[in-house]
């Protein structure tokens, strides 16, 4: 398999297989690069007993997703980093439905991509010196490709209320979250209106579309 659709598949299923089983491990006295190991375990299990149920039924997935992203992820400090700039003016009406839009945005692309783990190596990675600083910590993962190529992930985690939610992922160089940031400046330059940038947001075109500005880089 190519390593641009591996890039892919990890974007998409990456984030989902972090984040199951977070919700009785995340805690403050927990070790970040633990709760990783434990939930990507826990995750890649569920998929291969789940598999063909999955992809039978769309909306399985998309509820799975959603139940295990809800409370494990910093989705309001996620959106006010997308929306950058434009959050300040923004209304709280605005701001709460971009965040609700992007959500959901997240969910579907995620949900579409569960089923992609089949079987490659997932190795957590030792912390290193800097990976861990006061509330925030960064757990790196590499998956090794059936051709043996090798995909690094890094997952920015925050500790909040004594839980640990992720806030960004890095998927070999691919930021993430700087991805749809310049996805929301590049729609309030074509359409100068925050509602409308919400109306048209897509992650899943972002997504596709970050993967290939990156390898037209390499």
């Amino acid at each position: 398999m190519h390593l641009q659709r591996y890039i892919r598949t990890w974007l998409h299923a990456g984030l989902v297989l972090l984040l199951a089983g977070m919700a009785t491990l995340a805690h403050a006295e927990s070790d970040p690069r633990q709760v990783v190991s434990d939930a990507v375990e826990r995750m890649t299990s569920r998929i291969e007993a789940e598999r063909e149920a999955l992809k039978a039924d769309p909306d399985k997935a998309k509820a799975l997703v959603r139940e295990e992203l809800a409370d494990l992820v910093d989705f309001k400090r996620i959106t006010r980093m997308v929306m950058g700039d434009y959050f300040g003016p923004s209304s709280k009406e605005q701001k709460y439905r971009f965040l609700d839009v992007f959500k959901n945005s997240l969910i579907n692309t995620y949900a579409s991509g569960i089923t992609l783990y089949d079987g490659q190596k997932i190795e957590t990675l030792p912390m290193q010196e800097g990976d861990r600083k006061g509330d925030y910590a960064r757990v790196r993962m590499e998956v090794k490709t059936n051709s043996g190529q090798v995909v690094p992930i890094y997952y920015t985690l925050f500790l909040r209320d004594d839980q640990w939610k992720v806030i960004n992922v890095y998927v070999n160089g691919l930021d993430l979250r700087d991805t749809f940031k310049s996805q929301f400046a590049q729609g309030m330059q074509q359409y100068n209106d925050i509602d409308k940038v919400i109306d048209n947001w897509s992650a899943d075109a972002k997504i596709d579309a970050g993967i290939d500005e990156a390898k037209q880089g390499e």
